[in-house]
């Protein structure tokens, strides 16, 4: 199984991700969380922000991905993951690969805006910021939507992760 995280900056993929795993791990040993941020300094470092730069960096998270999830280890992963072609990779070469889309609207992105990305290209300091000079692909039928709109806890709404995968098989 792999639960894939995708939004942009500030959506709160990472929160999301590591409380999944958190919550997870108390039952499944065999789980790894993989953050966009921390894979793009590791496996990614030689890369920057460019379109072409961010294909190569998500293609080698993708089969990064794989290899673990076909030996038997559940990945969840947190990503901006912007590319529609990448995304229909993973969706038809990763058994149990789940989508969950974080539809957060630009005005709560701004005003957490942890990174600085947005104020930084609002000031002309930085360009090549997914959303806004680069455009944000939102995903195609995922398995899961989470809206900022929604009122539900982070507690309420992992469970409601956990209860889908237990309902649909994908874990016991």
């Amino acid at each position: 199984m792999v639960i894939w995280f995708i939004g942009k900056s500030a959506s709160g993929k990472t929160y999301y991700g590591s409380k999944l795993y958190e919550t997870l791990r108390l039952k499944y040993n065999n789980i790894v969380f993989l953050d966009g941020d921390l894979l793009r300094n590791s496996i990614s470092s030689d890369l920057g922000h460019s379109i072409e730069d961010r294909y190569i960096s998500e293609d080698r998270r993708s089969k990064l991905s794989k290899i673990l999830s076909d030996q038997g280890i559940h990945v969840i992963v947190s990503g901006i993951s912007n590319e529609p072609e990448i995304r229909a990779w993973n969706k038809n070469n990763i058994k149990n690969y789940l989508e969950i889309y974080l539809d957060i609207n630009d005005e709560t992105l701004y005003s957490r805006d942890p990174k600085g990305l947005y104020a930084e290209y609002s000031q002309g300091i930085i360009n090549n910021v997914v959303g806004k000079d680069i455009k944000f692909h939102v995903p195609i039928k995922p398995w899961m939507t989470i809206v900022s709109e929604n009122s539900r806890s982070v507690k309420q709404t992992i469970g409601t992760i956990i209860i889908r995968l237990k309902n649909e098989k994908i874990l016991s």
